[in-house]
C-alpha cells in the first residue's frame, strides 16, 4: 500500500487497507471543503488551510498514531472507545470515525476549537460520537458520569505543550478503564539535532521577541514571556527594585503565574534564589502555562508511564515525501529509509516520535 511506504505498518493487509481507504475518502472530503466558507474562527481557518497544504502527510501521520495504539491495545477497531486528546481543529478523530472505530470522543481544552472541529467535522461527514470539551479532568468526568471505559487516548503535537506532565499522568491513570493504551505524537524529538536546533530558535524568539500572530489562539499573548514574567512579578511585589525584577524573570522561565508568586515569595523568605529545573531554552506562557514545544529526555517520558503503571516504548515517526518545493522530496525518501535501517537508533534522525504505553 503506497500511501504508508514511508513507515512499518503494525496491523494485517486488511486493516491497512481498510486505513487507507478511510485516508483517501478524508483526503477527498476536506480538500473539498471551501474553508473561507465555514462559520469557524480564523484560527481554525488558519490550521485548516495549513492541513489542506499538507493533508496526505497529515493523514499518514495519523494513520502512524491509530495503527501503532490499535495493535498495542489488541482490540478490534469495532470494541474500541477511542479519545483524540488536545484534537484541535480534529483531524485525528475524523479519521478514526472515517476507519470505523466504535466510539471516537474529540477533547480539546479551548472551547473555540471545540466549536470549530465539530462544525469542519459535520462538513466532512466525520463527525465525534462526542465532543468533550476541557482539561483531563472533564475527560475524566465524561467517562465517570457516562459510565464508560476508555480503550485508547491518542494526540498528536500536544503533549509537549502540557505544563505539569507528572499531574497530567497522574490524572491519566485515574481514567475509568479497564486496559488503557496511550500513543502521543511529538515533533518535539530531543534526540534529533536538527530539531533542537530549530526549536531553540524558536524558543529563544518567543521568550525575547515575542510570538506573531498567525498560530495563536485569541486568549495567548503575543508579548515576549520574559517581559510577561516581569509584568506579573511587578504587579505581585512593588517593593521589589528593578534589578531584582529583571534576575526575578529570569530565574522563573517556565513557569506559571501561581507557581512564579510561589517562588518568589520562597525567595523572599530564605533570600535564596533556587533553581525552576527548567532544562535549556524552554519556555512557556506565564498566564496559560502552555510549552513552546517542550523538550524533555525521552527517558523522563519513560518515568512518567512507568511511574503511573504504563509500559512504554519509543516509535520512529517519518518525513514528509509530498513537499511542495519538489527537491525537497528527492532527500526525505532517502532519510525514511534510514530511519527504518537504524531500528531504535532511526529516533536520533526521525522528525517527531510516538510515545507508547499499556495499562
Amino acid at each position: 500500500m503506497g500511501l504508508f511506504a514511508s513507515f512499518k505498518v503494525p496491523v494485517s493487509q486488511a486493516i491497512e487497507a481498510r486505513f487507507v481507504r478511510a485516508a483517501i475518502s478524508l483526503e477527498n472530503k476536506l480538500n473539498g471543503i471551501d474553508v473561507e466558507s465555514l462559520a469557524i474562527s480564523d484560527y481554525s481557518k488558519q490550521y485548516l488551510k495549513d492541513y489542506q497544504r499538507k493533508l496526505k502527510y497529515s493523514l499518514q501521520a495519523c494513520s502512524l498514531i491509530l495503527m501503532h495504539a490499535l495493535q498495542k491495545s489488541g482490540k478490534a477497531i469495532e470494541e474500541i472507545t477511542i479519545v483524540d486528546y488536545g484534537a484541535g481543529t480534529g483531524v485525528l478523530a475524523m479519521l478514526a470515525k472515517e476507519v470505523g472505530f466504535a466510539k471516537v470522543i474529540y477533547n480539546d481544552i479551548y472551547d473555540i476549537s471545540c466549536k470549530d472541529a465539530e462544525t469542519i467535522a459535520v462538513k466532512a461527514l466525520a463527525n465525534a460520537d462526542d465532543y468533550v470539551c476541557g482539561d483531563i479532568q472533564a475527560l475524566q468526568n465524561y467517562f465517570k458520569i457516562n459510565n464508560q471505559y476508555c480503550d485508547i487516548i491518542v494526540s498528536r503535537n500536544v503533549i509537549e505543550h502540557i505544563y505539569n506532565l507528572e499531574d497530567y499522568f497522574n490524572e491519566l491513570s485515574k481514567i475509568r478503564s479497564k486496559q488503557l493504551t496511550l500513543f502521543f505524537a511529538t515533533t518535539a524529538n530531543i534526540k534529533n539535532p536538527l530539531t533542537v536546533w530549530y526549536t531553540q530558535r524558536i524558543q529563544r524568539k518567543v521568550e525575547l521577541k515575542g510570538m506573531t500572530s498567525k498560530w495563536t489562539k485569541e486568549r495567548d499573548s503575543l508579548k515576549p514571556h520574559l517581559q510577561t514574567r516581569k509584568e506579573i512579578i511587578t504587579a505581585q511585589f512593588s517593593n521589589l527594585n528593578e534589578v531584582q525584577i529583571d534576575k526575578l524573570a529570569k530565574a522563573t522561565r517556565g513557569l506559571i503565574k501561581a507557581d512564579i508568586i510561589n517562588f518568589i515569595n520562597d525567595y523572599l523568605k530564605t533570600n535564596t534564589l533556587k533553581s525552576s529545573l527548567v532544562s535549556g531554552t524552554n519556555t512557556c506562557d506565564p498566564h496559560t502555562g502552555n510549552w513552546v514545544e517542550h523538550l524533555i529526555e525521552i527517558e523522563q517520558y519513560n518515568d512518567l508511564f512507568i511511574k503511573n503503571g504504563f509500559t512504554f516504548n519509543v516509535v520512529n515517526g517519518f518525513y514528509n515525501t509530498n513537499y511542495s518545493i519538489k527537491w525537497l522530496n528527492l532527500i526525505t525518501p532517502f532519510v525514511n529509509i534510514l530511519i527504518k535501517k537504524f531500528g531504535k537508533n532511526g529516533v536520533y534522525l526521525a522528525p517527531f516520535i510516538g510515545l507508547a504505553g499499556k495499562k
